[in-house]
């Protein structure tokens, strides 16, 4: 029975199919930019008290750079600039049977009406960038199969832009999202696509291990 395939796994697939195959072979950790976007996050609609927050990232992640205590400080005051909800975080575990999809999100409504995903990259100047439209769909089909209906919207909170955007995947991401899936799953039974045009060689984080992507899935593999 071939293994589900997770949202962050789609994601990658979306971008590359080389990136997918790389992180199946070394599950990449969290990084310490998430790290510090998720404490902060843990704490918006309340008091935003950068040394409380930087010392539960030390907490979670024992060994982080001290510098990225200079980063959170940035990030604390932009998410100061604005008034936010109370976000509710708790790394909610979903699924979608019928795709054959897992993930774990950052939050999720009581209702599941919405759910929140925490971002450690700049907000794009409108709306969300289109790996994020991707990740907001599949999330959201998992949400859908649970609640019977899809959900209202899918929160992006850029945390260090200090913005919150509110997302209604439209039918383009979910079908972005099922190109994705079938990549991934060719990827899983060891079928590698070549690197597609376009891929974001520069901002990959196999970017030496693959060489740029130049190298056939064949030779991959």
């Amino acid at each position: 029975m071939t293994a589900p395939v997770t949202v962050s796994g789609v994601v990658a697939a979306h971008r590359c199919p080389l990136r997918y195959w790389h992180d199946l072979q070394r599950p990449p950790r969290e990084s310490a930019r998430y790290a510090v976007a998720k404490q902060i996050a843990a704490h918006l609609g309340g008091e935003l008290d950068a040394d409380l927050i930087w010392a539960e990232v030390t907490t979670v992640l024992p060994g982080i750079d001290p510098r990225c205590r200079e980063l959170l400080g940035d990030w604390v005051a932009a998410c100061r600039a604005n008034r936010w909800p109370r976000v509710e975080l708790g790394d909610r575990p979903v699924r979608s049977g019928k795709l054959g999809l897992v993930g774990q999100v950052d939050g999720v409504a009581p209702d599941l009406a919405s759910c929140t995903v925490i971002r450690a990259s700049e907000a794009p100047a409108a709306g969300i960038y289109a790996a994020d439209r991707v990740r907001a769909a599949a999330y959201a089909l998992c949400l859908a199969e649970e609640r019977g209906r899809p959900p209202d919207h899918v929160a992006l909170i850029y945390v260090p832009s200090g913005l919150l955007r509110r997302y209604v995947p439209q039918p383009r991401d979910r079908r972005a999202v099922l190109r994705a899936l079938s990549v991934a799953r060719r990827v899983q039974e060891g079928r590698l696509p070549p690197r597609p045009a376009g891929a974001p060689c520069t901002r990959c984080p196999h970017g030496e291990v693959c060489a740029g992507g130049a190298r056939s899935g064949a030779s991959l593999l």
